[in-house]
């Protein structure tokens, strides 16, 4: 290894001192792969693992448990494990967003087909608490909510209006004694 990379030992230091590059910002792999699994296995979720239990990864690299704890606490290490959970959350926040659209229509219509989870998460998402003296005040999230809401009471036929019509337009096609 070269005397800048990260964890190399240079011929005229002590064999147990650390060598670290001064340029490391967590973006790229650690030059030492125990160290980039290490910092991978904890920053993935249990689920997506490779390797199910600490043990079974020091098994892997043919190392003690306990060094792979004092492993995760080095600084690039701890750094890298930081910078993988952020990509990791944002890359979800983006997919989160660009699906919310479907999510909130996925659960406005389960809420007014009965579901009481689907409703408090539309009551949560159109309306917020806010704590004054006094009491808690229910008031709308986005601004001009309720002037919608009205609007759209005057313009559009209710999703129970909807269902009603489609029914009577299903029994006036039939006969009386059908």
């Amino acid at each position: 290894m070269k005397p800048n990379d990260h964890n190399g030992h240079d011929d005229t230091r002590d064999a147990d001192e650390i060598v670290r590059r001064t340029d490391y910002d967590a973006t790229e792999p650690l030059d030492n792969p125990a160290f980039e699994a290490i910092a991978q296995f904890f920053a993935a979720p249990s689920q997506f693992r490779q390797f199910s239990s600490v043990v079974a990864l020091a098994g892997h690299l043919g190392i003690s448990r306990m060094t792979i704890y004092r492993w995760s606490k080095d600084v690039d290490v701890v750094q890298r494990i930081e910078w993988l959970l952020r990509r990791s959350m944002r890359s979800g926040d983006l997919i989160a967003a660009r699906e919310w659209r479907a999510i909130v229509e996925a659960q406005v219509r389960a809420a007014i087909a009965g579901d009481t989870r689907a409703a408090v998460f539309c009551q949560n998402r159109a309306w917020s608490e806010s704590l004054i003296p006094g009491g808690v005040i229910t008031v709308p999230a986005v601004g001009g909510a309720d002037a919608i809401a009205m609007w759209q009471e005057r313009t559009e036929p209710s999703e129970g209006e909807k269902l009603e019509a489609n029914e009577n337009l299903e029994t006036e096609g039939k006969k009386a004694s059908e």
